[in-house]
């Protein structure tokens, strides 16, 4: 939101799911412009176990796919099971 309460979307990534609001808030201190691919999985990652830590129905890890324009990437990320 900004600074009077309106909603405001994030130009530059995307997030969806019942954990969304907790992932704005760690996209937006991980995530700047022109990344590797290898630094993107590392913010996507810590910004999805920042957020599933904090919500209990968003499940244990996921599957995150990196796509470039050569090829598409997919790593599984295992969180907490307990």
């Amino acid at each position: 939101m900004d600074s009077i309460g309106a909603k405001e979307l994030a130009k530059d990534f995307v997030v969806a799911g019942s954990a969304s609001e907790s992932l704005y808030g760690a996209c937006e201190a991980f995530f700047k412009p022109d990344m590797a691919p290898d630094e993107l999985f590392e913010v996507v990652s810590q910004a999805l176990l920042a957020s599933v830590d904090r919500e209990c129905l968003s499940g244990w890890g996921g599957h995150i796919y990196i796509v470039t324009p050569d090829d598409t990437k997919e790593k599984i990320l295992k969180g907490r099971m307990d």
